[in-house]
């Protein structure tokens, strides 16, 4: 009998060489839906259920990540691919994740790099460092995560250790203080930045803080971070804010007497963090910050 010889294929293969790689879109709502489809012309046209809205729209390679961040201070990870397809309400956010009573997502993040940038350290080279060729790494990444608490807390902290895909129990961002299911404090959202914001935060009793994002610690792991706006001792809590860019971007709140009140670069002073802020009303309170108009996103490229 004739012998068979041959090479034998030792190549190895990983979880994503068997993931068709194509460019998709997740879409949560505000509500805790997420689904995925091949595109998204009309953000208004996708389908939702009655009284929500979509939180946030994001493109990527079936083979990248996701990241959700939640009221807890929690962010979970998961591939594209592992989103349910669905041109319908999508799946509820809980189904993929073991979230606790109350927790909910607040913000989400493609960490395609294509679409997130660079959220690794730069490698910079000292002039000891270079005789030595060992680079010295900067501490804060070009790209990197700004969260903000209804206590008046805030960080900023690196979004590389969410790159891989996390455990049903997530991976801990931030510390609050106290339960947020008890009522105490609970992150009120995340944000991507690049260090040149102006962060502007309001709160319940009609207070505004406008400051430079850098003025905020950066965090090389969990934790509560430091104060952004010291809060009014009578129930008062901060109830949202944005990363503004330019002139342009306005922070809209609703107040108790059923109007809205713009709050941008352009009406207010930058100041300092840490004080209580800038008194925008002397009557009646602020009772939500109005969300921004989710945009349809550029895709990958």
């Amino acid at each position: 009998m004739d012998e068979i010889t041959g090479e034998v294929d030792e190549t190895e293969y990983t979880a994503d060489d068997f993931i068709i790689d194509e460019e998709n879109v997740v879409i949560i709502s505000r509500d805790g839906w997420v689904k995925r489809q091949k595109e998204v012309k009309d953000i208004s046209s996708t389908r939702l259920r009655e009284g929500d809205s979509v939180l946030a729209v994001l493109p990527g390679s079936t083979r990248a990540t996701v990241v959700f961040f939640t009221n807890f201070g929690v962010a979970y990870t998961a591939k594209i691919a592992d989103i349910p397809a669905s041109t319908g309400y999508g799946e509820p956010i809980q189904s993929l994740f073991k979230f606790k009573d109350g927790e909910k997502a607040v913000a989400a993040l493609s960490l395609d790099p294509r679409v997130a940038g660079e959220i690794r350290p730069r490698e910079s080279f000292s002039s000891s460092a270079k005789s030595k060729t060992t680079p010295e790494v900067a501490s804060v990444p070009p790209v990197h995560a700004l969260a903000v608490a209804s206590d008046g807390y805030s960080l900023r902290f690196s979004l590389e250790p969410f790159l891989e895909p996390s455990t049903k129990a997530g991976r801990r961002f931030a510390r609050l203080s106290g339960a947020p299911a008890a009522g105490h404090s609970e992150v009120v959202g995340v944000t991507r930045i690049t260090g040149g914001e102006i962060v502007i935060a309001a709160t319940r009793q009609a207070r505004a803080m406008l400051c430079k994002v850098e003025e905020i610690n950066f965090l090389s792991g969990p934790g509560r971070g430091v104060i952004l706006i010291k809060l009014q001792p009578e129930d008062d809590r901060l109830l949202g804010f944005i990363a503004s860019t330019g002139d342009r971007d306005l922070m809209t709140v609703e107040t108790t007497r059923g109007a809205e009140q713009t709050i941008s670069t352009t009406k207010y002073a930058v100041t300092g963090r840490g004080g209580k802020g800038r008194e925008l009303m002397q009557r009646g309170e602020f009772t939500r910050v109005i969300p921004q108009p989710v945009e349809l996103p550029a895709g990958p490229g």
